[in-house]
C-alpha cells in the first residue's frame, strides 16, 4: 500500500498546482432558458463539492495510523482541496450568471450522513459512488449547455473526479482483500444496490440536465454501471474470495 499511495501522494502534489485556466470577464452568459433548466442543478452539486471534509480527514488519520502510512492524510487533505475548487470554479459561475447557492439539499445531506463515523473503507465506498455518478452528469452538463465556460469548468472537474475514482478504486482495491471472508463478499454486494439507489434518486432530481445533456434513464443508468464496472471488475471480487 505504501507505494502505490506514494505515486499517488505525488499526483495529488503536482496537480494541487492545475486549478484550471478560465476566462471570468466573458461577457458570455447562460441565455433565461438554459439558466431555469440547469440553475438549481447546478446549485445542488455545487454543494456537494463544498465540504471541509473534517469528517473524511479524520477517518483517514484514523486508518493512516492503525497502518503506519505516512501519505494517506496529505492526500486526502490535498484530495479535499481539489473538491473544494471545483466548489468554487462553480460558485463564480454561478455568481456570473445570477444563480442562487444553494444552503441546504435533502440528497447532500443523506450521502453526508452516510458517511459520518461509519470508518475510512465505508466513507470512501460512499464517496466515490457519488463520484462514478458525477462523472456522467459532469458529461451531461457539458452537452446541455452553449457556455463554452462551463463546457471548460465541466472539463476541468471532469479530468479531476477521472483521477478521483480511480485513485478510490484502487485504494479500497487495496483494503478489502484484508477484510473478512463476510465483509468481501457483502461489501461489494450493498455497494451496487447504494450505487442502484443513488442512481435513480440522481436523475428523479437532475432529469432536466439529463436529458437535455442526451442521458436518458436507461442511458443514465448504463454509463454510471460502465464507469462502476470499470472501477470495479469482478474479476477484483473473485480474486479476493480466492484468497481468503
Amino acid at each position: 500500500m505504501h507505494e502505490a499511495l506514494k505515486d499517488w501522494h505525488n499526483y495529488f502534489v503536482q496537480n494541487s498546482t492545475n486549478r484550471g485556466d478560465f476566462t471570468w470577464d466573458t461577457e458570455e452568459r447562460l441565455t433565461a432558458e438554459e439558466r431555469r433548466c440547469i440553475g438549481k442543478s447546478i446549485a445542488a452539486f455545487q454543494l456537494g463539492e463544498h465540504s471541509e471534509g473534517k469528517g473524511l480527514l479524520k477517518a483517514a488519520d484514523s486508518f493512516a495510523k492503525s497502518k503506519n502510512n505516512p501519505y494517506l492524510s496529505p492526500i486526502t487533505k490535498l484530495f479535499i482541496a481539489e473538491e473544494q475548487n471545483h466548489a468554487l470554479l462553480l460558485r463564480k459561475f454561478m455568481e456570473l450568471n445570477g444563480i442562487a447557492l444553494m444552503k441546504h439539499n435533502w440528497t447532500d445531506s443523506i450521502f453526508r450522513r452516510l458517511r459520518k463515523n461509519v470508518g475510512f473503507e465505508l466513507s470512501i465506498t460512499v464517496l466515490i459512488t457519488a463520484e462514478i455518478i458525477s462523472l456522467v452528469y459532469y458529461d451531461a452538463l457539458k452537452n446541455a449547455t452553449k457556455s463554452n465556460l462551463l463546457k471548460n469548468i465541466c472539463g476541468k472537474v471532469l479530468a479531476d473526479e477521472k483521477a478521483h475514482v480511480k485513485y478510490e478504486s484502487e485504494l479500497l482495491g487495496l483494503i478489502r482483500p484484508t477484510n473478512s471472508v463476510f465483509r468481501r463478499a457483502l461489501l461489494p454486494f450493498l455497494h451496487r444496490i447504494l450505487l442502484v439507489g443513488t442512481v435513480l434518486v440522481v436523475y428523479l432530481s437532475h432529469r432536466k440536465v439529463l436529458n437535455r445533456g442526451r442521458y436518458d434513464l436507461p442511458n443514465f443508468i448504463a454509463a454510471c454501471w460502465l464507469e462502476f464496472s470499470n472501477c470495479f471488475p469482478s474479476a477484483l471480487v473473485v480474486r479476493a474470495s480466492a484468497n481468503a
